[in-house]
């Protein structure tokens, strides 16, 4: 969610459509937020390493191994490099 963020503040929105953004997520049945650990950082470096990911991938990634998910909804091809999840577009979900 971070990252997100991240990118909406390089768009230049403002601090009240962040807030929007997050507090819509509140909204949404079956999302669960996955907070990660000290240890789950560390973990991914080495996802990093052996899987030449970045470290916000790294984390996603990381993030997915604890939540036992094997699906990933994003634009990203660089998780197509990892043989455990498969990539959707998000043209591709109905």
């Amino acid at each position: 969610m971070d990252a997100i963020i991240i990118v909406m503040e390089n768009f230049k929105k403002s601090p009240d459509e962040i807030r929007l953004f997050i507090t819509s997520l509140i909204g949404f049945k079956h999302l669960h937020i996955y907070s990660l650990t000290l240890l789950d950082r560390i973990a991914a470096t080495t996802h990093m390493k052996q899987l030449g990911l970045d470290f916000d991938d790294s984390t996603t990634y990381q993030a997915m191994k604890i939540m036992k998910v094997k699906e990933i909804v994003s634009y990203d091809r660089h998780f197509d490099t990892i043989p455990a999840i498969k990539r959707i577009l998000p043209k591709d979900i109905a």
